[in-house]
């Protein structure tokens, strides 16, 4: 009779014993943000829920007007399964791109279903597209709340799609469904949110069919389990040797060819890069992008834009957080972080890193000359990011230029897309190119600089009066 009694308490030793063999003593504490909010549940939890507008909120942006709302009367006289957030159409030298922003969310069950965000996405493209516009560009996103100290935003697109006319009107007639058209076009973001949620999740169930191969999937690298620890683990520092490191700044370009660079800081965005793109399309310029890893993700369809229409990629860090206020490896995490995004997306490798604001340490000088990057500054600023006059950007960005100029410009206002053909326009009227930062090098540009030597620097940028 003791027997079997006997045999259970062994069966029960040897499950604890097990369960602490598999324990993992360096794996990093779950933190409370929504990425880890418990998976594979129907109904999202009700902080994801949570109303981004107010019910007096004004749905159209107010920059076309009557595009905008030809677009919004149009959808709101359709059955959404989400609600209208936004509608905002931009127009620079006649050329418009839209924008249309649901909440996530089912407006009556409160579910989160691929199908439902896949057909008000072909709704809206429909609108957009429809003949009455001359639109040439539309981004799509559903969103929610985002998790605290999340670069500052307050929507996380779990659903982002972006695509041209020309596309939309290439698809096949035998293209009827609105997940058939969805999925035609281009890179589509599934954020892993949506996909934990959804009932009809397709790695967890056979019908509806799986998601193309075209669609990005992956894990947000910012969301999850601590992102710094992960990566910084297996990151490269710098080591401890006898040799003195050195930094490679490129403060300007070479003043012996009649070239200048124009860096577009902060994106890619949604509206906004579309109709830079354009720009710079039209008037023949190649520019350098430095991006944010994050925004990267959730749009990247966009990354693929700027690479595919030639212009240079630079790192630009993960989140957007001042490097200067961080670890060693907390800005190898935020430097591999974006690398990786870039990587992933585009094949290509950053050379060039932005640091946010300007700002650097010898610890960043060394993440960076471990990686071979250059840390890249600038000699004009357009405070664009201030959201100036257009006539206010143009004049701080050509005052005093000379070749070798490097323009500072960010990538997140509409008036910084209505200065950039202004400023082109200037910068050819003096006899100089726009063109990319590896077309500028020449002696002493870049500089290698101690890091002593390079932490003398003025940062923040230089002014056209200090520049060597």
């Amino acid at each position: 009779m003791r027997q079997p009694f006997a045999l259970t308490i062994i069966a029960i030793l040897a499950l604890l014993a097990t369960a602490a063999g598999s324990t993992q003593p360096d794996s990093p504490e779950p933190t409370d943000s929504l990425s880890h909010i418990a998976l594979h549940r129907s109904q999202p939890p009700a902080e994801l829920l949570v109303p981004l507008e107010g019910e007096q909120a004004q749905v159209i942006k107010g920059l076309c007007v009557e595009d905008e709302r030809r677009i919004a009367d149009q959808l709101q006289s359709t059955q959404l399964h989400q609600r209208l957030l936004r509608v905002a159409v931009g127009e620079v030298e006649g050329q418009k791109a839209a924008l249309v922003k649901f909440q996530a969310g089912d407006q009556l069950t409160g579910q989160f279903r691929l199908a439902a965000m896949e057909a008000d996405a072909s709704a809206a493209l429909a609108a957009a597209f429809s003949a009455d516009t001359d639109i040439s560009h539309v981004d799509v996103w559903s969103v929610v709340p985002s998790e605290p100290n999340a670069g500052g935003q307050s929507h996380r697109p779990v659903f982002s799609l972006s695509t041209a006319r020309s596309s939309y009107l290439a698809l096949p007639y035998s293209i009827r469904s609105s997940r058939q058209v969805v999925r035609r076009l281009g890179v589509v973001r599934y954020d892993p949110l949506l996909l934990d949620y959804d009932p009809d999740n397709p790695s967890r169930n056979s019908v509806p069919a799986p998601l193309p191969p075209t669609a990005y999937t992956k894990s947000l690298v910012g969301y999850g389990a601590d992102w710094q620890h992960i990566l910084a683990s297996n990151g490269r520092l710098p080591e401890n040797t006898s040799e003195e490191p050195v930094a490679s700044v490129m403060l300007h370009g070479t003043r012996r060819q009649r070239r200048v660079a124009i860096t577009i800081d902060d994106g890619p965005c949604p509206l906004l890069t579309p109709l830079i793109l354009q720009v710079l399309d039209r008037h023949q310029v190649v520019a350098n992008f430095f991006v944010v890893g994050e925004k990267a993700e959730q749009y990247p369809q966009l990354l693929r834009d700027i690479a595919e229409a030639g212009h240079l990629i630079g790192n630009h860090t993960y989140h957007h957080r001042r490097l200067s206020r961080l670890s060693a490896q907390e800005i190898a995490a935020e430097l591999d972080a974006c690398q990786t995004i870039i990587g992933r997306l585009t094949g290509q490798v950053a050379r060039y890193l932005r640091p946010p604001g300007g700002n650097y340490t010898a610890d960043v000088l060394r993440c960076a000359s471990v990686r071979s990057q250059t840390v890249t500054l600038w000699t004009h600023n357009a405070g664009d990011w201030a959201n100036p006059p257009v006539s206010e950007i143009v004049q701080r960005c050509l005052a005093g230029i000379r070749p070798g100029a490097i323009i500072l410009m960010h990538g997140g206002d509409i008036n910084s897309v209505r200065a950039l053909p202004l400023i082109i326009r200037g910068l050819r009227a003096r006899g100089l190119e726009p063109g990319s930062l590896s077309e500028m090098h020449g002696p002493n540009c870049p500089e290698l600089l101690t890091l002593d030597a390079a932490l003398d620097l003025p940062q923040n940028g230089w002014q056209p009066d200090e520049v060597k």
